[in-house]
């Protein structure tokens, strides 16, 4: 009876188990099939072209995206400095302007409401000229529409 090493440790088996052990081990060299030298050559030319692909576009995702971020950037620029003071000086002028009408002889609220805005909701004009003026006018007044 022979022994064999078997997971590190000595183990008793037959001389045929042995024999076939063995030829179950042994590796048997396979006939290695290289591709050619042109082959090879395609082979590498073709993965460096993949590799330089991939950083040019990477490189030009990374230049859209900071020409984006400078465009972006310079529009809102654009629009602080020039955008809130164009608003806010056109606000302005209409507060300090107000609008006004001269009351004439038999003029009432109504009367006024229906030619500044004759498409508009007449009562809600009265509305609104009775809370800027008041009830009653009288003629020359400087009525305040809104």
């Amino acid at each position: 009876m022979a022994t064999i090493v078997f997971a590190g440790q000595l183990q008793p088996t037959s001389r045929r188990a042995v024999a076939s052990e063995r030829s179950s081990l042994v590796r048997r060299p396979q006939a290695a099939v290289r591709p050619s030298r042109s082959r090879r050559a395609a082979i590498h030319t073709a993965a460096r072209t993949r590799e330089i692909q991939r950083v040019y576009r990477r490189r030009r995702t990374g230049a859209v995206a900071t020409l984006a971020a400078v465009a972006m950037a310079a529009v809102i620029s654009v629009f602080s400095l020039f955008g809130s003071s164009a608003m806010a000086g056109d606000t302005a002028g209409r507060d300090l302007a107000p609008k006004y009408v001269v009351a004439q002889p038999g003029d009432t609220l109504w009367s006024i409401g229906q030619r500044i805005a004759p498409n508009a909701s007449i009562t809600e004009v009265v509305d609104e000229l009775v809370r800027l003026n008041g009830t009653a006018i009288s003629s020359g007044q400087l009525v305040r529409i809104p």
